[in-house]
């Protein structure tokens, strides 16, 4: 608790805690809103808030999310006429995972064998983000786009923007979880700010460009050469995805172009983007189709998107990675692919156990006794 000497010394340098004092003063001190503050509803975000209020139900945590959906990388989009989601992020589990990984099991997500032996969630990847939102009892904020942090030991004030109004919280811890690309854009402000070997860290990481691409067909408009399972392309730049999803025989494509040939693509109109995707899949096709066959269409380029600027981390150096995941004075805590194991940059559970090691931190740092249930769970903080 911070007595009014301390409350005194917290305004003259953090000009967000001082615009908040008189909203949130009490006789004994300085009250916050929430115990625990995460930025960004992604899988890393969600696992965090999801793991913190089963370690204690009474904690209140706050995800601010500045999207307008949950899922952040992870982003599925479902049409009335298909059975199945569009993936238009992270597209499958990596394949070392396998079916055991338990967050399967404990969630209820239904998993998918694909021909090449990778494994997805039906109906579609964010089936993860909507269990894990489902299952926490932690408030998820949407379009709430953080734009400063103020903090001190013990105390987070954070400032936003929701809907188009300005507004502002505090906590008594804040778990970050923006990818690397927006950290080290600068749009996020933080004072004190980010360490120089953070930064340096944030520096020498190479973030992919990815653009994603899915058209959905009537059956008239597309034919799959086999329609009895999905048809998978895979390279160092191209993933494509061919499915049956309806029941007259609708055609889900998917594209996902990444490295050079996503940078080739970037600046070329819509229309030329999608027309070049189809191409893609003229082995999957008996025929290749007109674009303006198609029924519906959607392109996301996640290094233009603001609150991504770029798609997966490429795996830098152990003691990067390791330097992004360290908190800063036992408040701001790290979570998200980039701080995850080299091993597991870049992935969808990768960004799962970052979150949980996060959260896991969090507690240690608040003294709660179920955190340290299983003293087998690697804690950042004692490493």
């Amino acid at each position: 608790m911070f007595t009014r000497r301390k409350l005194l010394q917290l305004s003259a340098s953090l000009p967000l805690v001082s615009s908040l004092a008189s909203r949130y003063s009490h006789a004994q001190g300085l009250g916050t809103d929430y115990d625990v503050i995460v930025l960004g509803a992604g899988v890393a975000g969600l696992a965090a808030a999801e793991r913190l209020v089963s370690l204690d139900s009474e904690l209140k945590v706050l995800v601010l999310e500045a999207r307008d959906r949950i899922g952040g990388r992870v982003h599925s989009v479902r049409h009335q006429n298909s059975v199945r989601d569009a993936d238009l992020g992270a597209m499958s589990l990596e394949q070392s995972q396998g079916k055991e990984w338990p967050v399967i099991e404990r969630l209820g997500l239904s998993v998918e064998d694909f021909p090449d032996g990778s494994l997805g969630l039906y109906p579609g990847m964010a089936a993860l983000v909507r269990a894990l939102a489902e299952t926490s009892t932690g408030r998820v904020q949407l379009d709430s786009d953080v734009s400063e942090v103020f903090w001190r030991e013990g105390l987070v004030g954070v400032k936003y923007m929701n809907r188009g109004l300005s507004s502002a919280v505090t906590g008594r811890r804040l778990i970050v979880t923006l990818p690397a690309g927006v950290l080290r854009s600068g749009a996020l402000s933080m004072t004190p700010g980010l360490s120089r070997s953070k930064l340096d860290a944030l520096a020498a990481l190479k973030v992919d460009p990815a653009l994603s691409l899915a058209l959905l067909f009537p059956s008239e408009g597309a034919i799959l050469k086999d329609a009895s399972q999905p048809w998978l392309f895979e390279d160092s730049t191209t993933r494509l995805r061919a499915f049956p999803v309806g029941p007259d025989g609708e055609v889900l494509l998917e594209a996902q172009f990444q490295g050079v040939r996503a940078d080739a693509l970037r600046n070329q109109s819509e229309s030329l983007q999608l027309s070049l995707a189809i191409r893609a899949f003229d082995e999957a096709l008996e025929s290749l189709p007109s674009l303006n066959a198609a029924s519906w269409t959607a392109v996301v380029d996640w290094s233009a998107d603001k609150f991504s600027r770029g798609a997966g981390t490429q795996a830098g150096s152990t003691l990067a990675h390791l330097e992004l995941a360290k908190s800063m004075g036992d408040t701001v805590f790290f979570a998200g692919e980039a701080t995850a194991d080299p091993a597991d940059v870049g992935t969808v559970h990768g960004a799962y156990d970052s979150g949980e090691r996060a959260a896991r931190e969090v507690a240690l740092s608040l003294n709660l006794e179920s955190s340290l249930a299983d003293p087998n769970e690697p804690i950042l903080e004692l490493l």
